[in-house]
């Protein structure tokens, strides 16, 4: 019995030992406009979608618009249509935004439906949005995003992560020698495997599945001791509106169940997360918190030990880190 005490604070001195002092780093967020941010002395203001509860999601006015506010990062979702072409776009299905029941593959991109006069918001019960204030009220290129903001970082998932896919995004990423300024992933690990394999030097976010597993290791004391295969941890809060949104969403009471204890386990992951946070920071991974839309979610984040906040309210959350002093353009 005392060997196994022994071994057994040992072991914990060990992993608390390598927690703090971390020997297993990354360097992959090399570029200028990360510096600030690594410091965690400012905190990186990404734009949900362009910010989509000021502008229509995913679209060239958002994007300009959050650009014209000083965001550090836009975020957007890719998909692909029928010729090829990769185009911004959150839900591969159109209905949501166009009231068809198809999905972008199956359309050349000269051919998508126009937009619904409304759309409703995710992330917001009963929420929606009026297309008709858009003056780009089309699916964006992913190329012209490129073309149009090169000195902005961007967050990229790909929603339908194919090889052919992802080998069509990364050609253009290099074309536009974006791979320093861009994150990438996609929602499954074996997808993220794919992304490394075709271009290992793009940082990646976690999969769920990894955000599960990181946590699991941490929890257990093992995770000083393992490679973390992925750069960019970025968490959901799990916030009211998110709740109330999934709820709405639910398509039966089993499901509303789920989402209740979901809700409840992030709120336990929320409590023990700061010391996890210190520890990824000193092993250089960025640590974003999404979709906060008010001082409340941002305070929950900023007492997390977050580098990044990701919004749909990017002038609200630009006036929330000037007001503490956060705001990295200032």
């Amino acid at each position: 019995m005392n060997y196994l005490f022994y071994g057994f604070i040992g072991y914990w001195a060990l992993s608390l030992t390598f927690f703090v002092f971390p020997y297993k780093k990354k360097n992959v967020f090399r570029h200028s406009k990360y510096q600030k941010y690594r410091q965690r002395k400012s905190i990186l203001h990404i734009s949900h979608r362009g910010g989509c509860r000021e502008n229509l999601e995913n679209t060239m006015q958002a994007f300009q618009h959050a650009y014209d506010l000083g965001t550090d990062c836009l975020e957007m979702d890719l998909c692909m249509t029928k010729d090829r072409k990769i185009v911004v776009l959150h839900d591969s299905s159109l209905v949501r935004m166009c009231g068809v029941q198809a999905h972008v593959k199956e359309f050349n991109y000269a051919d998508l439906p126009k937009f619904l006069e409304r759309v409703r918001l995710d992330f917001a019960p009963n929420d929606y949005i009026s297309t008709s204030t858009c003056k780009t009220p089309y699916l964006p290129l992913f190329e012209d995003v490129l073309k149009k903001f090169p000195d902005v970082l961007l967050n990229i998932e790909i929603k339908t992560p194919d090889p052919e896919v992802v080998q069509i995004v990364n050609e253009l990423i290099l074309k536009y020698q974006r791979q320093d300024t861009i994150i990438w992933g996609a929602r499954f690990q074996k997808q993220n495997e794919l992304l490394k394999s075709i271009n290992p030097a793009i940082p990646r976010f976690f999969t769920v599945e990894g955000i599960l597993k990181v946590y699991l290791l941490y929890l257990t004391g093992l995770l000083p001791f393992f490679d973390v295969p992925d750069d960019s941890m970025q968490a959901p809060m799990y916030t009211d509106d998110f709740y109330q949104w999934k709820l709405q969403v639910a398509n039966s009471t089993s499901e509303k169940i789920q989402q209740m204890l979901f809700h409840y386990f992030i709120w336990f992951l929320g409590l023990i997360s700061k010391p996890l946070f210190n520890h990824l920071h000193k092993r250089g991974i960025f640590v974003y918190y999404w979709v906060l839309n008010n001082e409340k979610e941002y305070e929950r984040a900023l007492k997390a030990g977050c580098h990044g906040m990701m919004t749909d309210c990017p002038t609200v959350l630009k006036q929330y880190l000037i007001k503490n002093k956060l705001y990295g353009k200032q």
